[in-house]
């Protein structure tokens, strides 16, 4: 047999990229496909007689077979014939969400039962030796090379400490679950549930990423799929539609072509106080500074309808649709930061520059002359200040009760004509 992995769908995105034993991350929305697109790609392997593994966390099990049946494949004849196992953690956790609620007012400790009762997909030491033991008797041939696709694996980080679980998946599930099995793993993982590290830490692992997005474009919603990363092999990095038909498969629609279109757009810059040199001085504190930062600036950039673009080291670099929605949002980052220094002791601090104008979107990233001015300008506001363009300043002077003083004309990099910045003097710094 060969290695290399035979699935529509996936061999449609990358060719012979994907391998018996590989180890994949899908990294997607909440809102978007992968759930459709897994099932799809379930049902596509089991229709060639392929063995595939499917394990529910977040649907029921009764729910993966009537999605199959709609797809054409007989969830009970297929079990029975050896090729399909739904692996059920779903219903364990349902079971142990429901105990905990019917003893949280336990006296005297409303803790007695959670504490006397193990937590469902809950990783350890013994879960390596387990592992390790199964290894060391060796697979049949019957148990190995099962395609293994996941709904939402970052269920398990519901239960278990992030660095507890990143170290028992790659001491334990890679090496002896995955690797020794010749099993392909398709891991989803929803965006957003875990901290930037884990993902970072968790993508080193793998052998390759998938995204899956949801985005609306024109009134409407679009879902999307892409490879991001394959090591060693050759694949279309291009996001390709996602179409849903009736009977709830997925098929792709087709890459999408990197066209540059240009629209009017308010663009923030973020950037922290002295962060190269406390990475110089502590790196693994500066690390975590970074993360706790990123955690805390997300939730209001999406509440003022913030796109993030890319993230620059210490930098983020957001897109608003209005001038307005940027400003707002800047004055609310700056407040946030500010209560959590107070909370937590510390004196973290964050320069913001904004500047609104025509900017040229390729793909996901943003680029032109409205991104350059505020990279600008964000140095040129004072530690836990916000700086914005006489643009930005001529649309929000008469919508914002902060005092807004012009600092000057100021001459920027590469901008040729000086242009007049202005300062936000907000409610809790001196006048």
């Amino acid at each position: 047999m060969t290695d290399i992995l035979k699935v529509p769908i996936l061999n449609e995105l990358a060719p012979d990229g994907f391998f018996y034993g590989g180890h994949y991350i899908v990294e997607f929305d909440p809102d978007s496909l992968w759930y459709e697109t897994s099932l799809t790609i379930a049902a596509l392997a089991l229709k060639q007689g392929m063995k595939t593994e499917y394990h529910v966390f977040q649907h029921p099990p009764n729910e993966a077979k009537e999605a199959f049946s709609r797809l054409g494949i007989d969830a009970e004849k297929m079990e029975k014939k050896g090729i399909l196992s739904i692996w059920d953690s779903y219903t364990e956790a349902l079971v142990y969400e429901a105990e905990k609620e019917k003893h949280a007012d336990d006296v005297p400790s409303p803790n007695l039962w959670i504490t006397t009762h193990d937590k469902p997909l809950q990783v350890g030491p013994k879960s390596i030796e387990r592992w390790a033991e199964r290894a060391r008797a060796g697979y049949s041939e019957k148990d190995k090379r099962w395609l293994h696709l996941d709904d939402n694996t970052a269920v398990f980080l519901q239960y278990n400490d992030e660095e507890a679980f990143f170290d028992v998946w790659r001491t334990g599930a890679l090496p002896y679950g995955i690797r020794a099995r010749e099993s392909p793993h398709f891991l989803g993982f929803v965006r957003g549930i875990a901290s930037e590290a884990f993902y970072t830490k968790f993508e080193a692992l793998c052998d390759g990423i998938i995204d899956v997005k949801a985005q609306e474009e024109g009134g409407r919603m679009e879902n999307s799929i892409r490879v991001r990363m394959l090591r060693g092999k050759v694949f279309d990095s291009r996001w390709h539609r996602i179409s849903l038909g009736s009977n709830g498969g997925v098929r792709l629609v087709g890459a999408s072509l990197q066209v540059e279109t240009r629209r009017l757009a308010a663009i923030m810059f973020t950037d922290i106080v002295g962060y190269t040199a406390l990475c110089q001085k502590n790196e693994l504190a500066a690390l975590e500074i970074l993360e706790e930062y990123k955690e805390l600036l997300r939730p209001t950039f999406s509440r003022h309808g913030g796109r993030e673009v890319k993230t620059i080291g210490d930098a983020f670099l957001v897109e608003f649709g209005s001038a307005l929605e940027a400003t707002r949002c800047a004055i609310n980052v700056q407040s946030s930061v500010r209560n959590s220094n107070l909370e937590r002791g510390r004196k973290l601090q964050v320069r913001i520059g904004i500047h609104v104008g025509d900017v040229v979107h390729q793909g996901d990233d943003v680029l032109g002359d409205a991104v350059n001015i505020a990279s600008r300008i964000q140095p040129l506001a004072e530690p836990g200040g916000v700086c914005i363009s006489e643009p930005v300043y001529v649309q929000v002077r008469n919508k914002l009760d902060q005092r807004m003083d012009s600092i000057g004309a100021q001459k920027l990099k590469n901008v040729d004509e000086p242009m007049e910045v202005f300062k936000i003097f907000l409610p809790w710094k001196e006048v």
